[in-house]
């Protein structure tokens, strides 16, 4: 027969599993979203921004201030 484990025992399991597992969960995900894939022949190289975030957040911030300036402005 199985040996049954505890709520805590199990949940103390989890947690280290998903600590050992860095590429899964929601941070990894919005990290995934903004930058470029990982060089897996440069793991240390820094990585860089998605173009087409670069330009939503571009346009973002232009809508931003134009909303700004010509509703907040006296």
């Amino acid at each position: 027969m199985a040996e049954r484990t505890s709520l805590e025992e199990t949940r103390i399991w989890v947690e280290e599993y998903f600590k050992g597992r860095l590429e899964l969960g929601l941070s990894a995900a919005m990290v995934n979203l903004v930058l470029e894939p990982r060089n897996p022949f440069a793991l240390e190289a820094r990585r860089k921004p998605r173009a087409g975030f670069v330009v939503t957040a571009i346009l973002i911030a232009a809508a931003l201030t134009w909303f700004a300036c010509f509703n907040l402005a006296p």
